[in-house]
């Protein structure tokens, strides 16, 4: 593990007592409330300085959703425990202009938001989402609030994303998990050729996690997962690709500590100065959490 505290830039929970998670019901993990509480446990030995909170996917629709009920409910996890240093909502920015009062209250009234995630991975069409006028003009609204956008899609649809960031020149992007790579389907040539693509716009950073739930869910080793963070780090760098847990989602297929094992394992050799930034700098620049250097 980081001989040094560490910034976990995706973290979900949730209460589904308070707002409703469709996508959750009936599900053998996650058909239940994952708490801040859950997470202090999980993490056991690992020394997290602070945590990026990661919009849950709410149950919405075309008229509206539980955004605003949702920051409620992590500003509040956040009074127990004050390393929820940031929030990432949802936000329809598929209504264009339509959805500026919302970021406005977003703004106004909830500091510790630092950008939007709409995901596009599950939508009825994400093409027709995703290139759609009024998403980019939605996504490009960011700008005016000093926010950036999280891309959430998986590797059939990179296609898309592909299309989509030439839309996108002044605002500031990340790739969650790696764009889910195709791991249980030997992808690593399709893997290479996006990241290598999405690196050429300098607005574009990478989340690096959820690899293992990627993988055979079961049975991966390291060995799976390493070309594929070691493409990651060659293409991005340490200047632009960031540490994620992605817990619970992760509990799919690993443990928050196992994952940060791999990674270490990965990491043997690197300078400390590339692993702060993988682990912690990046994050605290990123998200403008105004943490002091270490």
């Amino acid at each position: 593990m980081p001989d040094f505290p560490i910034i976990d830039t995706h973290l979900h929970i949730w209460d589904m007592q308070r707002l409703n998670y469709s996508a959750f019901e009936g599900h053998p993990i996650f058909g239940k409330s994952w708490l801040i509480e859950d997470y202090q446990r999980d993490c056991e030995a690992l020394d997290i300085e602070a945590m990026v909170f990661l919009e849950c996917y709410a149950d919405f629709d075309e008229n509206g959703g539980q955004y605003l009920e949702e920051i409620e409910f992590v500003e509040e996890s956040a009074r127990r425990d004050p390393r929820i240093k940031g929030i990432v909502p949802m936000a329809p920015l598929e209504w264009g202009s339509r959805v500026e009062p919302m970021l406005e209250t977003m703004q106004a009234n909830h500091p510790a938001v630092k950008g939007i995630r709409r995901i596009m991975e599950f939508d009825n069409d994400p093409r027709a989402l995703t290139l759609s006028r009024d998403f980019i003009d939605g996504v490009n609204l960011l700008k005016q609030y000093g926010w950036h956008f999280e891309i959430n899609v998986n590797y059939t649809q990179m296609d898309i994303i592909h299309e989509f960031v030439q839309h996108i020149p002044d605002v500031r992007m990340i790739l969650d998990h790696c764009g889910k790579p195709g791991i249980r389907q030997g992808a690593i040539e399709q893997y290479r050729q996006d990241i290598r693509t999405l690196a050429e716009h300098p607005n574009i950073w990478i989340k690096l996690s959820d690899l293992p739930a990627c993988a055979d869910t079961e049975h991966w080793s390291d060995a799976d997962l390493r070309p594929y963070i070691d493409a990651t780090f060659e293409t991005f760098g340490f200047d632009r690709t960031l540490f994620a847990g992605d817990w619970p989602i992760c509990l799919q297929a690993t443990s928050l500590t196992r994952w940060v094992d791999t990674l270490d394992a990965a990491l043997a050799g690197v300078p400390e100065t590339d692993r702060r930034k993988f682990y912690r700098d990046n994050a605290n620049d990123f998200y403008r959490l105004g943490l002091q250097p270490q």
